[in-house]
């Protein structure tokens, strides 16, 4: 009995609730105002529910103040995005055509051109059946264009009279064309060797196949010096050379040369992995009508293993070359025969 009672002043209070809703929405004709503050629709998805917001004309201020994003800013957000990742079209084309005509440009100048320096292709051949030697080089449009360094003891040009490419001086036939820009070495039809040279000294990388075009042997030089190669010098400015010792893989090898103050060569030799070998000359810091003055001839191993060897001097000049001291022919041609 009691619970009825409680029912009835409930059902009372929600009839009469219902009734006022009616009587205001009847009255003005439109939704509550807190369901059409909203800028925007909130379309459905298609095929979905008719969404119980579907009466009014818009999604309620109340559910935008929750913290959830609005269409408009979301809008912005997405266009800010799309701006960041896709820059204006037109300038990236245009960019791209640069780039594109760029690189045809230097493709096309590195046939013509190496460091900046015109180039003329040519050939020579020599040899005959699998003996055969095709050399594909390019030299100096103008020789005078650059100079080989003065320190560089092999330096290859192009003698046109016979037809050879060769780092040895040829008689009779005037300076040769240096070589600058690619080189390539044929045998017998097989790629054999190819690097570059600059104005005669080999720079960049060279590398040497067998028969099979297996890579057996590879460099890299800088104007005629391993790129490893250490340059001392008597100044800060870098203009007085005091000795360039060679290295490859971190070890002393090749040709080791030291410099007098004035320029001049005062001593040169080969180094084998930090072992000296072979002969070593040392110069006076003098050098009458341009010739060299020798001042000692020292004979050392031919090769890093023969640790047994006694290093001697073979010749002494004085300043005017005359002849101080010479070592027993007997004993410097024992040791020529051992070397070869």
């Amino acid at each position: 009995m009691f619970a009825l009672n409680l029912k009835l002043p409930i059902l009372f209070i929600v009839s009469i609730g219902i009734t006022v809703y009616d009587t205001l929405a009847q009255s003005s004709g439109t939704a509550p105002s807190s369901l059409t503050t909203a800028s925007k629709p909130v379309l459905a998805p298609s095929g979905a529910a008719p969404s119980p917001f579907a009466p009014f004309s818009s999604v309620p201020s109340s559910l935008t103040t929750l913290g959830l994003p609005t269409m408009s800013s979301l809008k912005e957000q997405k266009d800010a995005y799309v701006a960041g990742i896709m820059p204006d079209l037109g300038l990236k084309v245009k960019q791209l055509k640069k780039l594109k005509a760029d690189r045809k440009s230097k493709n096309k100048l590195s046939k013509t051109e190496y460091e900046g320096l015109s180039m003329v292709k040519a050939y020579t051949k020599f040899g005959s059946g699998d003996r055969t030697i095709v050399e594909e080089f390019h030299v100096l449009r103008d020789n005078d264009a650059a100079k080989p360094l003065p320190y560089v003891r092999e330096i290859t040009r192009y003698y046109q009279k016979s037809a050879r490419v060769t780092s040895s001086i040829v008689k009779d036939e005037g300076a040769g064309l240096l070589l600058h820009g690619p080189y390539k070495r044929y045998q017998n039809g097989d790629l054999v060797e190819e690097g570059y040279y600059y104005a005669g000294m080999k720079d960049g990388r060279w590398e040497k196949y067998d028969g099979n075009f297996m890579l057996v042997d590879k460099t890299r030089w800088h104007w005629g010096f391993p790129t490893e190669s250490q340059l001392v010098y008597y100044d800060s400015t870098h203009h007085k050379i005091k000795e360039i010792i060679p290295k490859e893989y971190g070890k002393v090898k090749g040709t080791y040369m030291a410099f007098h103050e004035n320029g001049l060569l005062a001593e040169e030799g080969k180094y084998d992995n930090g072992v000296k070998i072979g002969r070593w000359t040392e110069y006076y810091p003098i050098n009458p009508g341009g010739r060299r003055m020798r001042r000692k001839l020292i004979q050392y191993a031919s090769d890093r293993w023969d640790t047994e060897f006694e290093p001697y001097t073979i010749t002494e000049w004085d300043e005017k070359g005359k002849v101080t001291f010479e070592q027993s022919k007997k004993k410097v041609v024992q040791d020529d025969e051992t070397e070869n």
